[in-house]
């Protein structure tokens, strides 16, 4: 894996009086630093004027990232052109309007800016999930499972004796699930947004398994594992796990840090660890 070393110094000094447009004092000086690439105050001051400056320290020390460790292939090119295609294809005549909505000029800064940092991000998250995978598995411990909700308790009881039984768990969700858990087969782990009690009884299971039926006091569950092999379910959880922001956080916390991410500038510092507070080493 690339080494990188991202340092951000912070050396603002503005000039200026009445109603002339502030200048920057020593606009060459150097603001972030990865390797021999450099970006200075004057490059990035015009942003930091009209936005959040911690969130473009944050998207220029992120992209310098992208692309030392991801870069662009032909591979990616070539999806990122496909995609501008496919949605300039979309949108047809409103393509301008779309454009100008997201604060693109035209389609090249479209697929510059938009579509091919998108997808360097997402080949760097799915590379940290790959390369941290079984600590991040015995963490949050996925399963693939079905779940059926039934509000009255007779009728799950009813419903658990029927799969119990061999009736097929699709068959059973659609004639007694009364909520928006069909019996359709999903990946989760234990931090998915569904009722706890499902996430208690399905959280440990390492075989497929069937739940007696689970109580919330308000409805009830029956849960199904159907796989929780992660070895087996390898490439379903990485896919999964890329397209959820949790690892998407994760991934650049990780690479802020061990890249020794650092800001010298102590305001800057103090508002940069207020937003993000993982992304500096300790």
């Amino acid at each position: 894996m690339k080494k990188l070393i991202v340092s951000i110094t912070l050396a603002l000094v503005l000039v200026g009086c009445g109603n002339q447009t502030a200048a920057i004092s020593e606009p060459n000086d150097v603001l972030i630093k990865v390797g021999n690439q450099n970006i200075t105050s004057g490059q990035v001051y015009g942003l930091m004027v009209s936005t959040d400056a911690t969130s473009v320290l944050k998207q220029q020390a992120t992209q310098i990232i992208l692309n030392k460790i991801v870069g662009l292939s032909d591979e990616l090119k070539a999806k990122a052109d496909e995609e501008l295609v496919s949605f300039t294809e979309s949108v047809g005549d409103s393509l301008e309007m779309y454009l100008e909505y997201y604060g693109y000029k035209d389609a090249e800064d479209y697929l510059n800016n938009g579509i091919i940092p998108t997808l360097q991000q997402e080949a760097l998250v799915k590379e940290y999930i790959t390369t941290n995978f079984d600590a991040l598995v015995a963490g949050y411990r996925p399963k693939m499972v079905r779940i059926i909700e039934i509000t009255d308790a007779t009728v799950a009881e009813t419903a658990l004796a029927e799969l119990k039984a061999g009736k097929d768990f699709s068959e059973v969700a659609d004639l007694y699930s009364t909520s928006n858990f069909p019996g359709d087969e999903e990946l989760v782990n234990n931090t998915s947004s569904l009722p706890q009690v499902v996430i208690d009884y399905y959280d440990y299971q390492t075989t497929p398994s069937l739940s007696n039926v689970l109580t919330d006091g308000t409805t009830n569950f029956i849960v199904q594992v159907t796989e929780a092999d992660t070895n087996k379910l390898k490439d379903e959880i990485i896919e999964n796990f890329a397209m959820d922001t949790t690892f998407m956080e994760k991934t650049l916390e990780y690479y802020f840090v061990e890249n020794a991410f650092t800001i010298y500038d102590k305001p800057l510092y103090d508002l940069f660890v207020q937003s993000y507070p993982n992304y500096l080493g300790k």
